[in-house]
């Protein structure tokens, strides 16, 4: 398992392993990586149950610190040593188990053990400048994470950019009112929006009617917010080139696509560079897909014009960890033996150009 599927999509079961695929990534020419840490905690709402290493690992009551929320802390603090320039971390919050998971579900504060480890997180990758990514989750607690991430951002992204981005998932019929309100938070607060977008992961697990009905509606969501924010037309917030009538500003927003449709990531990454050429209202935005998938949209990206920001995400922890991880992306790659051929291709045209550069560099 871990010789094959294992180590075609999870970066290393230690640090060292880990630091190891960021720089293998590096070399390939991508912008950085994105590391997580994959312990987390998934609700089957089809089962009614929950899944997760750990889950029993809770503080006894009054007990003094959990020892769950204490070991995330550990382990999101070491991944933080990994990054280098460029890098970036995500991190899943139900991770640190059923005390956070517990409060999430609730929509109750946090225990103060985990803002304090959140607060310890933050400052120290804002002191690296690096973004922290906060992963979208099993609809349970999903609610409970955006809020987390927004006061998150309240706090650290006051400098005109985004230290914090929270995670929304255009295959859910609530995203636009999700998105809609944290654009007004942010433009009443005066802080950054960190908005990355992905279509979402947990279908096998999320409630049904909670999502759209068919992938279609999912595509258009997805790309209506994506390129709703790069014209800053989105919501009712900004669109002063074509509206007439008075709307409100658009606020801050650093966006990042993390998507492996090419024909949205292509059409974001058109738009943007337009808009940018032509001194049009945008805002920056990164791209990002998988270790292991879209491997030919990544290397495409890199060749576009406008030098975009394009990432590798790459999930470490022990192969036990990393299974409903591995789960998920088996699950997304079912129609894989139709890319084949394109991404054969693109990675043929790939070792043609490196050869070709090495060659003149020798020459």
């Amino acid at each position: 398992m871990k010789q094959t599927v294992y180590k075609q999509f999870c970066g290393g079961e230690t640090p060292a392993e880990t630091k190891q695929t960021m720089r293998r990534m590096r070399d390939m020419g991508f912008r950085g990586t994105i590391i997580t840490l994959a312990t987390e905690t998934v609700f089957d709402y089809r089962k009614n149950l929950v899944h997760g290493l750990g889950v029993e690992a809770g503080a006894g009551e009054g007990a003094a610190t959990c020892p769950a929320i204490a070991s995330w802390r550990k382990r999101t603090l070491g991944a933080v040593e990994l990054l280098e320039e460029g890098d970036q971390l995500a991190i899943k919050i139900t991770g640190a188990g059923p005390l956070v998971t517990d409060a999430l579900a609730a929509g109750e504060p946090l225990p103060q053990q985990m803002r304090d480890a959140l607060d310890e997180i933050s400052a120290r990758c804002k002191a690296q400048q690096a973004r922290i990514l906060i992963d979208a989750e099993s609809q349970l607690y999903q609610f409970g994470i955006l809020e987390v991430g927004l006061d998150l951002m309240r706090k650290y992204n006051r400098d005109g950019h985004a230290v914090i981005y929270n995670t929304y998932q255009a295959y859910l019929k609530s995203t636009p009112a999700s998105v809609a309100g944290h654009l007004a938070a942010a433009l009443e607060g005066d802080f950054t929006l960190g908005l990355k977008l992905v279509r979402g992961a947990y279908l096998a697990t999320d409630k049904r009617s909670l999502i759209h009905d068919t992938k279609q509606d999912t595509d258009a969501a997805y790309d209506a917010i994506a390129l709703g924010a790069l014209r800053q037309d989105l919501f009712g917030f900004g669109g002063v080139e074509k509206h007439e009538e008075a709307r409100r500003p658009f606020p801050l927003v650093n966006l990042f696509l993390a998507s492996h449709n090419k024909e949205s990531v292509v059409a974001a990454h058109e738009l943007h560079r337009q808009r940018s050429e032509q001194g049009l209202p945008t805002v920056p935005v990164g791209f990002a897909q998988l270790q292991g998938m879209s491997d030919a949209l990544s290397f495409g990206l890199l060749r576009l014009g406008g030098a975009p920001e394009v990432y590798k995400c790459t999930t470490w922890g022990s192969l036990a960890e990393c299974l409903g991880y591995l789960a998920r992306r088996a699950s997304e790659n079912r129609d894989a033996a139709s890319r084949t051929s394109d991404e054969f291709a693109a990675l043929r045209a790939e070792a043609r150009r490196r050869v070709g550069r090495l060659l003149r560099l020798q020459g």
